[in-house]
């Protein structure tokens, strides 16, 4: 390879350098395709592989000891069993008299890109640049051989290698702008069918020395030979990548054992960086000619079959935490195979964790993990571990996060509602349904009430309730973000508190020593408690029978068992209330509302007021609502009897 001109353009530099050894790595020297002379520039394709070799003297006109010098574009099929068939040349318009070599294909498969000796001849310096070309295969043959429109007479343009779309365009190229008149990478683009004009990929790549033989692998990574310093010798292979600004930025020296003190090519790796291809010179046991190509394979060392679980859960309770989140970034390497495939560039791997709290993830032997957990609520963990500490405790690598505990006031004001007005001496109940205590608080003058210090993290629930206003409840769930927010001292929580409609009963009068239902006043009060009944269905009302103090105990109680039962029958036959909904007592001479008691001279208006069934709301669902029994003694009732002259127990 050495003595190839312009096909490598060697330079007489050689620097030894601590390069980056690779293991896992096997090489195999494909003997089946590989000459005496040169056997280079190998790329996938189809089932097989195409490449460039040294061809026969006999259409050549020049020294016996130059045979090997011109090239040749060759495909070999693979076998099954691992082995290639006898390499063909390419047929059509292509290897020509000169030298035809070092190919790119679309992703189709039906379009090449190669490079030819400029056939018009030698330029102004003697030399016979090189040029590209394109062909399509028609059948089994290659055609329409056409010159790429950034071509020149004056400067060479060689070495295609096409993205895995096809629609990027990377040669080397001495044109003018080269540094150093070295040969330099290009970019060009297809836009419209039209390649672009040439952009250098810059000096983060390219160099004084010599960059040669780029390829793009699926993923897009730059791999090319380059004879700058800092190589094991001759020339090294390289890898680049584009980074996030769209900028070529090297990534290193491949290493040990694609590298050694001679030319190393043509590196063209496959299916993530496990096997491919590339060309060297060097010493192998198995080398047959100037330059060999060589098929390797690379196994990384993965612990635990290449899958480890990482677990998260709580440091202190142990339970696995739904929903964790981990970032996974490789930071060290002990392959630059594994720094370009896993890490250079590379996206960070976030994962979500499964409903048992874990991931699967597939770790390195060697390499060095950057690991950032974080949940809701719990305080983030970083760490770097290596892969094979991840593995060690039988593939399961535990994460344990801390809660993040937040404590804060709990202010709450009562207030009216709709008017706003602070309600004093509100009772005030406050539920932690995390722990399932309760804090009681009575609200101060002005409507306020608090607990210094709260769990953030906790659900509560508060309740506040006063006379003659509907009890009400609010449930405070994100409490921590009005924590964060106000530094730990969020403003009071209202609980707004509207007043209880009050519903009257008023009670049922009675003639003396009767029970029935007398019109004038009793029927209209039992009409208006239905209709009260009516539109509050789940009303519970007891009717309370009385008598005034006149006549025997026994005989009163049995008077005041048949009013109440009185009042009872007409709600229940006359206005259809359920029975179920009237509960009735007797009270007998026992419940006087005044002094109208044995031997105590009252007048018929006092002994009428306890001549009465007193109606008492039991029970009611109906919010808002406040039955009363309405004070007798605030009544003026007319009584059915008269007073007479001297007066009357």
């Amino acid at each position: 390879m050495k003595n190839i001109k312009p096909f490598l353009l060697l330079l007489a530099f050689a620097l030894s350098s601590q390069l980056m050894a690779q293991q896992g790595v096997e090489l195999k020297n494909i003997k089946e395709i590989n000459g005496t002379e040169l056997d280079f520039s190998p790329i996938p394709y189809g089932n097989g592989v195409i490449f460039t070799s040294s061809k026969s003297n006999r259409f050549l006109k020049c020294p016996a000891q130059n045979a090997g010098d011109y090239t040749d574009v060759k495909y070999a099929e693979k076998k099954a069993d691992g082995t290639f068939g006898k390499p063909v040349s390419l047929t059509g318009n292509v290897n020509g008299k000169y030298n035809d070599g070092s190919c790119a294909m679309n992703p189709a498969g039906n379009k090449m890109i190669f490079t030819r000796n400029n056939l018009a001849g030698k330029n102004s310096d003697d030399v016979i640049d090189l040029k590209l070309y394109s062909a399509d295969l028609d059948g089994d043959k290659w055609v329409n051989v056409t010159e790429l429109p950034f071509d020149s007479s004056a400067w060479s343009t060689c070495h295609p290698a096409l993205s895995n779309d096809g629609n990027l365009l990377i040669f080397s190229s001495n044109r003018p702008g080269s540094t150093d008149n070295s040969m330099d990478l290009y970019w060009s683009k297809l836009e419209g069918g039209v390649w672009s004009v040439p952009t250098g990929l810059g000096a983060g790549v390219n160099t004084g020395a010599n960059e040669l033989f780029p390829y793009l692998d699926e993923n897009n990574n730059l791999f090319f030979s380059s004879d700058r310093p800092g190589g094991a010798g001759g020339l090294d292979i390289w890898a680049a990548a584009m980074n996030n600004s769209g900028q070529w930025e090297m990534i290193g020296n491949l290493g040990a054992p694609f590298n050694q003190s001679g030319d190393d090519v043509n590196f063209a790796p496959m299916n993530g960086g496990t096997e491919g291809y590339f060309a060297s010179d060097r010493g192998h046991k198995d080398a047959q000619g100037r330059d060999d190509i060589y098929y390797w394979t690379y196994t990384p060392e993965k612990p635990c079959g290449g899958e480890v679980i990482l677990a998260v859960e709580d440091k202190e309770t142990k339970k696995r935490l739904v929903g964790a989140s981990i970032e996974l970034v490789p930071t060290e390497f002990t392959s630059m195979l594994d720094k370009i495939y896993s890490g250079f560039n590379a996206s960070k791997n976030s994962l979500v964790a499964e409903k048992n709290g874990e991931f699967k993830v597939e770790v390195r032997k060697g390499m060095k993990y950057s690991l950032v957990t974080t949940m809701t609520d719990y305080k983030s963990d970083k760490r770097e571990v290596l892969g094979e500490e991840i593995a060690a405790n039988n593939c399961l690598y535990a994460i344990a996060l801390t809660p993040d505990k937040c404590y804060c006031k709990l202010s709450l004001r009562i207030v009216e509602d709709p008017s706003g007005k602070r309600i004093p001496m509100a009772d005030i109940k406050v539920l932690d349904k995390t722990t399932g205590t309760t804090v009681p608080l009575t609200s101060d003058n002005n409507g306020e009430a608090f607990i210094a210090q709260i769990d953030c993290d906790h659900e509560f629930e508060v309740t506040a309730s006063k006379s003659s206003y509907t009890t009400k409840s609010i449930s405070l769930k994100n409490i921590k973000e009005d924590c964060k927010a106000h530094n730990g001292v969020p403003p009071p929580y209202e609980i707004p508190l509207p007043p209880l409609k009050v519903v009257v009963l008023e009670p049922i009068f009675y003639d003396f020593d009767k029970y029935y239902i007398r019109k004038r006043d009793a029927q209209p009060t039992l009409d208006n408690l239905a209709d009260i009944m009516g539109q509050y269905p789940s009303l519970v009302v007891q009717l309370g029978g009385n008598t005034d103090s006149r006549g025997t105990s026994k005989y009163n109680d049995r008077l005041s068992t048949n009013r109440a039962n009185s009042a009872r029958n007409y709600l229940v036959k006359k206005k259809k209330i359920d029975i179920s909904r009237i509960m009735t007592e007797q009270f007998g001479e026992t419940r006087p509302v005044n002094n109208c008691t044995d031997e105590v001279y009252c007048p018929e208006t006092d002994h009428q007021l306890n001549r009465r069934v007193d109606v008492t709301a039991i029970k009611h669902n109906e919010p808002g609502i406040e039955f009363k029994t309405r004070p007798v003694t605030e009544m003026k009732v007319e009584s059915d009897r008269k007073d007479r002259k001297g007066g009357r127990k």
